[in-house]
């Protein structure tokens, strides 16, 4: 017992004490007693000679340096390393082999040849300019297999005949194939060896040359033509495509997006090109002149501009000589106050049940009599948590009172009218520490827009830091000039510990202590309300039953946490594809006919634990689903201090944690989740859900179909995006790509806070975080319409039964 909490020998690092104790130094002990010891000395004995001597000597004493002698002492050879190479034995070797293939550019190949040969002998030799590149065109015309292929992948199939200079099927040893590398500064070189990384079976040059039946005049043209590299006009290209929708309010929107994420060079040749078709609303009015359009367009970029954290005088734009509809209100003020409250909210209060009733008593009362305190909403997921939150804004606003929604995801707070996600409502550092406090300076308009507030909302505030709570504490305590509790505000926090927790990247061991100081802060010291009656599993009270088993830990068959999923709700696994489309089928019935109806996609959704099965899921989706397949490559630049040359294949193979993939396949109507907070006061936030319209090559149409802004239709341009500073590449990478991915499937912690009237439980290893079964199960509505995929591992044999990870630390003391 240390601290509390039980440790055994999986904390410690396996040491000797009779070693450590000799040396005074920690040394690391572990018994080799498997065939992988044999591998790890082989490697140190055949890594090379790697003998150093030093010599110390004064600085003013002469020196004969012999080079022969101090290559003889360095070198040091083992007994059984000399009687290998005096048999001429492999040292090594590498299976599967790697087979170099070589690129070079038309009529440009190295040709060999004996120099005592006669040159008209030589001219007479057909294959004597035969490559492996010219071999893979010509076997391309005739062989159907080969044509499915990329150029890398062709040894995989094909062997290459140097004697006879030809490919021949490939009948033993599998092998790799390894394009040699090509800097970019060889230019045609480099754009050659990239389309034959992406184009499949080409027969000639003048193949890749051809894009849409038009010849290029170089292979720079045709890339560039293919998305596979950016034009150098790229966000002229876009601007131009987007003009063919003819929506000038959209038009002005994409315009600030491009200047506040894409660092356009020429921002005044972008102005007065697209000037007039961002203007046509108002160039429509006869009462406004020249003058006053062009600051009424001007106007609504700034207001866009400030939305997204960026100010107009960055920009070289025209000044605002006229200025429609001025006011001195400021826009955090102004922007909150046009907050729509759909008439179903104000409505809404009067289908409260009895628990959130009288939760909406207490938190009104308090409102009303501008009572300090602090209130702490918990219930498990579903028993309408959002549907009081609503309820409550609805009230308040309606009185032109203001009230501020945030929640710490992002998915929580698109599902709040004026909702935003804490950190980037209250400005809150990424990384907080114990003095930390919130960008907001005191004269701003957001300071304002605090001081106004009648009641501040943050939802699933168990996800968040402590740090965070405490800084916005802080802060709003400076800004409200009192020591009062979150300055005197009327604050109410949600939320559910049996969710997921704080996300760490660290051991087991710190997020639970995180998240138990979030409950040692948020529970003792705040008003608890509690909710348990499930409204979202209302008709199904069965499932509402098993869900608080599973949220509460309790249920388990052993002391693994073992639990059993009930049988009508699995899908059975006989193979991993086979079980995989069963499960697709399931919640994605007749795909074919429905795929138009946006209902239809946006209440189902596949759920699984690593963004690398929810990909998978995707992919298989997107292939079932009707229409003509759209692909967009993303550019990837690696920008590394020591120069080094990354090819662009290994770029692309990356994706880090919240980037969009490389090759990103799109569909018609198929739905898709933004990635980054573009403009998040007009409902474009990380989370939010999309279903794709319409494609250009540098732009996409799109409609939003979750939150307060369904149905509002967006233009979505490429942009540049990097992976968090702590994902541990060598080199700084870049990544310019729609900020879009499929969202057929997401993962368990993207889903928290939704209600999937549909889903799927894709489980092909045990959960591993705190709560991802709990908040997977209960997104959905009943057990006939939530199926669960499991794929049986070594822990859990018996079928049907998945692991279950509850820290039940987290509820010492909190009934």
């Amino acid at each position: 017992m240390v601290r509390g909490h039980n440790l055994d020998n999986r904390w410690v690092v396996p040491y000797n004490p009779y070693l450590l104790k000799r040396y005074n130094c920690h040394i690391n002990f572990e018994i080799c007693s498997s065939i992988t010891a044999v591998k790890y000395l082989y490697k140190y004995i055949y890594k090379g000679h790697d003998r150093v001597a030093i010599n110390i000597r004064d600085e003013g004493s002469p020196s004969t340096v012999d080079e022969i002698k101090n290559f003889r002492d360095a070198l040091w050879v083992s007994a059984p390393e000399a009687i290998w190479r005096i048999y001429s034995f492999k040292l090594s070797k590498i299976y599967p082999s790697v087979v170099p293939i070589h690129v070079h550019l038309p009529n440009k190949q190295l040709v060999t040849y004996c120099k005592n040969k006669d040159l008209r002998c030589l001219l007479d030799e057909d294959n004597l300019s035969h490559t492996m590149l010219t071999e893979f065109f010509k076997r391309n015309l005739y062989d159907n297999n080969a044509r499915n292929m990329l150029y890398r992948e062709f040894p995989e199939n094909y062997v290459w005949d140097e004697k006879a200079r030809h490919w021949h099927e490939r009948k033993n040893k599998r092998a790799v194939g390894r394009v040699v590398a090509v800097s970019a500064s060889e230019g045609e070189r480099y754009y050659l060896r990239l389309l034959l990384s992406h184009v499949r079976g080409p027969t000639s040059f003048n193949d890749l040359l051809m894009v849409d039946g038009n010849s290029c005049s170089s292979f720079r043209d045709s890339a560039i033509k293919r998305g596979l590299i950016e034009n150098d006009n790229a966000i002229f290209l876009c601007l131009q495509e987007a003009t063919l929708y003819e929506m000038p309010f959209i038009l002005r929107r994409l315009f600030a997006t491009l200047l506040a994420f894409c660092e356009p060079v020429d921002v005044g040749l972008l102005w007065k090109t697209f000037f007039k078709p961002m203007s046509e609303d108002f160039l429509c009015h006869i009462s406004l002149s020249q003058e006053e359009c062009v600051s009424a367009t001007l106007v609504d970029i700034k207001c866009f501009l400030e939305s997204m954290g960026k100010t107009i005088d960055d920009y070289d734009l025209p000044s605002i000589s006229f200025v429609v509809n001025s006011s001195q209100i400021p826009r955090d003020i102004l922007e909150e106050m046009a907050i729509i409250t759909p008439t179903e909210d104000v409505q809404s209060i009067n289908s409260l049940n009895l628990e959130q009733k009288n939760a909406f008593e207490k938190i009104i009362s308090s409102v009303n009599s501008a009572k300090h305190v602090a209130f702490f909403i918990d219930g498990p997921g579903g028993t309408g948590k959002t549907f009081l939150y609503r309820a409550i804004l609805a009230h308040i606003r309606s009185r032109k009172d203001i009230a501020i929604a945030t929640a710490t995801s992002d998915v929580a707070a698109s599902l709040l009218p004026g909702g935003r996600t804490a950190h980037s409502r209250f400005k809150i550092p990424l990384e907080v520490n114990h003095s930390s406090v919130c960008g907001i300076r005191k004269q701003s308009g957001l300071s304002q827009l605090i001081q106004l507030a009648k009641l501040i909302i943050w939802d699933e505030a168990p996800m968040s830091k402590r740090l965070a709570i405490e800084a916005l504490d802080r802060t709003l305590q400076d800004i409200m000039e009192n020591n009062l509790p979150f300055g005197g505000k009327v604050m109410v926090f949600g939320g559910d510990f049996r969710q997921v927790l704080p996300v760490v990247r660290k051991a087991r061991r710190t997020q639970l202590v995180d998240a138990c100081l979030v409950r040692s802060y948020l529970w003792p010291n705040m008003e608890k309300i509690i909710l348990k009656e499930n409204m979202r599993a209302k008709k199904d009270q069965d499932f509402c039953s098993f869900l608080l088993q599973i949220g509460d830990g309790v249920g388990s068959e052993t002391e693994k946490n073992i639990i059993q999923i009930p049988k009508e709700m699995l899908v059975p696994y006989i193979e991993e594809n086979l079980s995989k489309e069963m499960l697709i089928n399931v919640i994605f019935p007749k795909l074919d006919e429905l795929s138009e109806d946006p209902i239809y996609i946006t209440e189902r959704a596949l759920l699984s634990t690593r963004n690398s099965y929810v990909d998978e899921l995707n992919d298989t989706i997107i292939n079932k689903f009707p229409g003509i397949a759209i692909v967009y490559h993303s550019f990837d630049n690696a920008v590394d201090e020591n120069n080094t040359n990354y090819q662009s294949e290994i770029l692309n193979a990356m994706t880090p944690n919240g980037l969009p993939p490389y090759k990103l396949i799109l569909k018609n109507n198929c739905p898709v989740m933004l990635l980054r907070n573009l403009d998040p006061a007009n409902g474009l936030c990380n989370g939010t859900r999309l279903i794709c319209q319409s494609f250009q090559k540098n732009v996409i149409h799109a409609k939003i179909t979750s939150g307060q802004y369904v149905g509002r239709e967006v233009l979505l341009p490429r942009i540049p995006m990097f992976p968090a500073e702590n994902d541990g590449f060598p080199f700084k990478f870049k990544r310019k790509q729609f900020p879009i991915r499929l969202s057929f499937a997401m993962t368990i912690n993207k889903a928290q806070g939704q209600t999937i009237p549909y889903v799927g439980i894709y489980l092909p290893e045990n959960v591993f975080s705190h709560g991802q079964l709990y908040v997977a199960l209960s997104r959905g509505i009943s057990k006939s319409t939530t199926k669960v995929l499991i794929k049986p591992n070594s822990e859990c044999t018996i079928p049907g039964c998945t692991k279950n990870v509850v820290f039940r630390e987290i509820y010492e003391d909190m009934n």
